[in-house]
């Protein structure tokens, strides 16, 4: 019953919709840009561009979602409300992927994702930033990341070399962030390496979607598993590059801690 209802044209077209808006606000950007120059906000130039995700597409993001931001700001709303709402929305993307509405669970993982974002956005231009609300941000982004994993693990649950690209995904993940914050209560700042928070998310994002777009104009036959294979190949980068990360901003650590 629960598939019937996320096989329903509204549920199964809405993403491709959603799709060639955002293409259509890319356009625009590009425009923009050509015209006035590419936006450079301070949270792009901190976080800094890499093979995997430039500024140009960082930009792009902060932009089409914007308005968005500035109607928080105006309004009043309190940035830990974009918090808990990356929370719930990435909860549900991951519930959508287990079940296999990828198209539908990408999208909601996008606003999920740009939700995560806001907040810091919110709370700088409101002057309301705090040490507080980095640690609440840090546990949701940890929580709601994996929640993120756990759905794709459940849907290539009988593929085992998907569940385990898929959970090794997860542990880089994890490790990524752990070893740069054990690194920052040492006082070294181990910030290099690939499939940050952002890169991760995005990547994600663009293979879960590809995949449900694929999927709409040639669709697998009924009956037979749908691989999504764009999605392994992603889990499969997250893996290999988040992993890496981790070890290797370990090892850096422990050679700074040595010189002491």
């Amino acid at each position: 019953m629960l598939h019937d209802y996320l096989d329903a044209p509204a549920l199964r077209w809405g993403p491709l919709l959603l799709t060639g808006l955002f293409l259509a606000a890319f356009v625009g950007f590009i425009l923009r840009s050509a015209l006035h120059g590419r936006p450079h906000t301070a949270r792009v130039e901190k976080a800094g561009g890499s093979v995997l995700l430039s500024k140009y597409m960082m930009e792009y993001g902060l932009w089409v979602f914007g308005p968005l931001t500035r109607t928080a700001i105006q309004l009043g709303v309190h940035p830990d409300v974009f918090s808990w709402a990356s929370l719930v929305l990435q909860f549900g993307a991951a519930l959508l992927l287990a079940a296999g509405s990828f198209g539908l669970g990408a999208w909601v993982l996008v606003f999920g994702a740009f939700c995560d974002a806001l907040d810091g956005a919110v709370a700088r231009a409101r002057g309301v930033a705090s040490d507080a609300g980095e640690v609440l941000d840090a546990a949701i982004d940890r929580w709601a990341e994996m929640a993120v994993f756990f759905g794709y693990a459940w849907y290539f649950r009988n593929l085992w070399w998907g569940f385990f690209l898929a959970t090794s995904a997860c542990a880089g993940a994890v490790m990524v962030s752990y070893a740069r914050a054990k690194g920052e209560s040492f006082g070294v700042d181990a910030a290099m390496g690939l499939m940050q928070r952002h890169e991760r998310a995005t990547w994600l994002a663009l293979a879960t979607l590809g995949s449900a777009m694929w999927e709409v104009w040639r669709p697998t036959p009924a009956g037979e598993f749908v691989y999504h294979t764009p999605v392994l190949v992603a889990l499969g980068m997250v893996a290999v590059f988040a992993n890496w990360t981790g070890w290797i901003r370990t090892q850096y650590t422990r050679q700074e801690l040595r010189k002491r």
